[in-house]
C-alpha cells in the first residue's frame, strides 16, 4: 500500500501485492475433413471456445454420406491438451445430439484440467480438436479452411 500526500489532502492508493490472473480463451472454427464432401458439415457457423474452464460451441449443416441432414445422438468434440507447467496431458470429450444437422454444446472442463494437474493461472495448450460422428469416425477438427 502507498500513501500519497499532496497539497489538497491525503489519498490512499491500493495496489495488488501478488500476480493478477486474467481470463483468456481458446477459440477456433470447426472445419470438416474435406469441404463440400459427404459426410461432413459446414465450417461457416461451426466453432468451439474454451474459456473459464468451460467448453462451448456449435456445429452447423452436418450431413451423412448421401448428403442428408443428420438427426442423431452421440456426436462429440474431443479436445486434447497439455498443462504447460508440468507437461502433463489430458482430454475432454463433449457429446451432443444433432437435430436437422445442427447442435450446440457446452460442458464444464475444470475436472479434466484438474486431473492433468492444472491449477488457477496455469497455461494450457490445446493440442487438438476432433469432431467425431456417432460411429467414432473423425469428420473434422479445429482449424481453418484453405
Amino acid at each position: 500500500m502507498r500513501i500519497l500526500i499532496n497539497g489538497l489532502g491525503i489519498a490512499l492508493l491500493l495496489l495488488p501485492t501478488g500476480p493478477v490472473h486474467a481470463s483468456s480463451k481458446y477459440q477456433t472454427t470447426l472445419v470438416p475433413n474435406l469441404t463440400g464432401t459427404h459426410p461432413g458439415f459446414s465450417a461457416s457457423g461451426s466453432s468451439i471456445k474454451i474459456q473459464n474452464g468451460k467448453v462451448t460451441g456449435k456445429i452447423k449443416g452436418v450431413v451423412d454420406g448421401t448428403g442428408n441432414r443428420v438427426t442423431a445422438s452421440n456426436y462429440s468434440v474431443h479436445v486434447s491438451f497439455t498443462e504447460l507447467n508440468m507437461g502433463t496431458n489430458g482430454s475432454i470429450t463433449v457429446s451432443f445430439n444433432l437435430t436437422n444437422g445442427n447442435a450446440s454444446f457446452s460442458q464444464d472442463a475444470t475436472a479434466a484440467f484438474s486431473a492433468a494437474g492444472a491449477t488457477t493461472g496455469d497455461g494450457i495448450a490445446i493440442d487438438g480438436v476432433r469432431v467425431m460422428d456417432n460411429m467414432m469416425n473423425v469428420i473434422g477438427g479445429g482449424g481453418v479452411v484453405d
